[in-house]
């Protein structure tokens, strides 16, 4: 599935804290909580408090029928990223 958005914020400079902490700093940072808006929030904290980095995307909305191929135009020098997002 091809979806797209607007990317909101990345928070790379993480905290090294217990889980009370982190999540706090990450809603600060967001400005919306950990257990609302994180993708696999129901998971043990452990399999997401190694992460490199966190970002939000706003407005997101699939793409029905697209492909990755399809988003480029003829002529242009696009670069793919291998982004795994959890």
């Amino acid at each position: 599935m091809i979806a797209v958005g607007h990317l909101g914020e990345i928070w790379t400079d993480l905290p090294a804290k217990g889980k009370v902490e982190f999540q706090r700093d990450f809603t600060d940072f967001f400005g919306a909580a950990w257990e609302l808006v994180m993708v696999g929030a129901e998971k043990p904290f452990a399999m997401h408090s190694y992460w490199d980095g966190y970002f939000a995307v706003r407005e997101i909305k699939p793409l029905i029928g697209l492909t990755l191929d399809d988003l480029a135009w003829p002529g242009q020098n696009v670069t793919r990223f291998n982004i795994v997002v959890g």
